[in-house]
């Protein structure tokens, strides 16, 4: 989007995000503290205040108490204004979730799709779930974001979806046209990546984000967009086992929950889950190690390849106990070189829920608060 700030109602615009922002950030605050916290003048930091008030999307609260001067009034968004839905598409379920403007969950609503072989099925699903939120009686849908593990393009084409029934050119994101608000796709990696973003309140500017669960993805955070790249998941790791894409060895089929499966039932002739292999781990615990070591050693190549300054890992097996977590920080460590070696590995907040969290969290920012087009303009 590109802005002409010669153009009045442009500039205008502009400051009323960066309102909306910075009450989404800290809400209590008074006309003066805002107008001075964000450089825009009284007056005009005045009529943009009245006229979010009187659109109902900010609220005044009680006047402030000051030592000096005149009290100020504090203003905060209005949670009731209006709400946004969140879709997570996964391989065997799909998750649907009510999001009020400040990203609290409201109501969420899981089905099984793991079974579904048309994206009519998937649409269907989500429609049901779209009309049971309706009947609640809540505040208006603003829009709908919907999050596949896959490429998005930008008109809403899918490809290289673990959910092939998905990928017919931009016939799914049509399928929602009748939809009485707009919707959009996005790439679920792309919307774990947001999630974290928004907890730590701050861009993570220039770090590495990998999604480490069912399937192996990543991107590259940067202080005002995400760069998300498929092809981490499939580094060459080792001279055995034939991965989904063609290739022999990637990292996917050792270091994902899908590499998980096929690694325990060729050692053990039971394929198990990330979760099921911790709970054997009296006999697993290697294959767990082994996929620990194998990410660690890819992560050297990642940083050594983007500059990136540090590395949040996401995702369900980002959930493995702590003792798994040490030994993938000591491996990256020894095989490290300087400076690289001291680049800082963390644990995600979300974990498996970022996903979910972050396409109601893509919504709001893509219908209302637009944060990243700020960062943008930065």
């Amino acid at each position: 989007m590109e802005i002409n700030f010669s153009k009045p109602e442009n500039a205008r615009l502009v400051n009323r995000l960066k309102v909306l922002n910075a009450l989404r950030d800290g809400a209590g605050l008074s006309r003066a503290q805002l107008a001075k916290e964000l450089g825009i003048n009284k007056v005009s930091m005045g009529e943009i205040i009245q006229s979010l008030v009187d659109e109902g999307k900010v609220v005044e609260g009680v006047k402030q108490t000051v030592q000096v001067g005149r009290p100020g009034t504090s203003l905060s968004l209005n949670e009731n204004h209006a709400c946004v839905i969140g879709v997570d598409i996964g391989t065997r379920v799909i998750t649907t979730t009510l999001y009020s403007l400040l990203g609290k969950p409201i109501r969420m609503e899981r089905y099984p799709s793991g079974g579904f072989s048309s994206m009519e099925e998937f649409h269907d699903t989500i429609d049901r779930a779209v009309g049971k939120f309706s009947s609640m009686g809540q505040p208006p849908v603003m829009g709908m974001c919907i999050a596949i593990n896959a490429d998005i393009g930008e008109d809403g084409s899918i490809s290289h979806s673990f959910v092939p029934c998905l990928e017919d050119g931009s016939r799914f994101i049509h399928l929602f046209d009748s939809c009485p608000f707009p919707v959009i796709l996005a790439p679920a990696l792309v919307c774990a990546a947001e999630a974290e973003r928004f907890y730590f309140q701050t861009s993570l500017e220039n770090m590495f984000f990998v999604n480490w669960g069912e399937h192996l993805s990543s991107a590259l955070i940067l202080k005002d967009r995400i760069l998300p790249s498929m092809n981490f998941a499939h580094l060459p790791v080792s001279h055995s086992n034939l991965c989904h894409c063609g290739s022999v060895g990637c990292l996917e089929t050792i270091a994902s929950g899908y590499g998980l499966l096929i690694e325990s039932e060729r050692e053990t002739g039971s394929a198990m889950t990330g979760r099921e292999l911790v709970r054997n781990e009296d006999k697993c615990s290697r294959i767990l190690y082994r996929a620990c070591e194998a990410l660690a050693k890819a992560l050297v190549f990642a940083i050594c390849s983007t500059g990136a300054t540090a590395v949040l890992i996401s995702g369900g097996l980002s959930n493995l106990p702590d003792k798994y977590f040490a030994y993938m920080l000591d491996v990256f460590s020894s095989s490290a070189s300087m400076p690289f070696k001291d680049v800082p590995i963390y644990r995600s907040y979300y974990k498996e829920k970022g996903t979910v969290q972050g396409a109601g969290l893509k919504a709001l920012d893509e219908f209302f608060f637009r944060r990243n087009l700020l960062l943008r303009l930065e």
